[in-house]
């Protein structure tokens, strides 16, 4: 974190406020957590940044409330294990009946559909609340709207803007990208940049997550 913070600040030449979305580590839900550096008695580096540990916060709470990327990131909080397909699909229909456009609502319920903890007796729950109501058209809003009615080029386009966030949270926790990653980055497909922006929280190189040779 405090890596970052320097490398944006450098950047940028602007104030940083610092927050860690922790998925899998609670802590106290929403605080502040602190780095430090010492030489005996001195302390050169006091850095203070929030952090939101999802699994410890009140997934309905989020769920009813008015943050759509709280009610989507609902699907990584503290959730009733009896009321885990409940809440999927509550989720879903509440991000349809959203006032958002046609790109955040999909990308809002991709993230549900990844990250809730559905077991296989939870999935086919799952699909059965998605076809009964009051959440029939939940499913087939998001494919009518991206997989049969957007174009090829705007789809594109998404892909390209998934990327590049990738790059920009690698080049922030790595430093300098060489070139060489830089360029790869750009061939990559959706469900690899899908599987490095979880891999990236957890990896220590740029070789442990296949971009770079050893």
């Amino acid at each position: 974190m405090f890596r970052s913070y320097v490398n944006l600040r450098d950047r940028y030449a602007l104030p940083v406020l610092t927050i860690a979305i922790f998925l899998q580590v609670g802590l106290d839900g929403i605080d502040v957590d602190v780095y430090e550096e010492h030489f005996w008695e001195l302390r050169p580096v006091h850095f203070e940044y929030l952090y939101v540990g999802l699994p410890a916060l009140d997934a309905i709470e989020y769920l009813e409330g008015d943050n759509w990327l709280g009610v989507a990131l609902a699907a990584l909080m503290k959730i009733p294990r009896e009321r885990i397909a409940w809440l999927g699909a509550e989720a879903l229909r509440r991000l349809r009946e959203a006032p958002l456009n046609d790109q955040k609502r999909f990308l809002l319920g991709e993230c549900v559909e990844a990250y809730l903890p559905l077991d296989d007796t939870g999935k086919r729950e799952f699909e059965r609340l998605l076809s009964s109501e009051p959440y029939q058209g939940v499913k087939a809003v998001n494919v009518t709207t991206f997989e049969k009615g957007v174009t090829q080029g705007v789809q594109q386009g998404i892909l390209q803007g998934k990327r590049e966030v990738l790059r920009e949270q690698l080049d922030d926790k790595f430093g300098p990208l060489p070139n060489r990653v830089t360029e790869r980055l750009q061939s990559l497909s959706e469900e690899r940049v899908h599987a490095l922006t979880r891999a990236i929280l957890r990896a220590l190189s740029l070789q442990e997550l296949g971009l770079e040779d050893e």
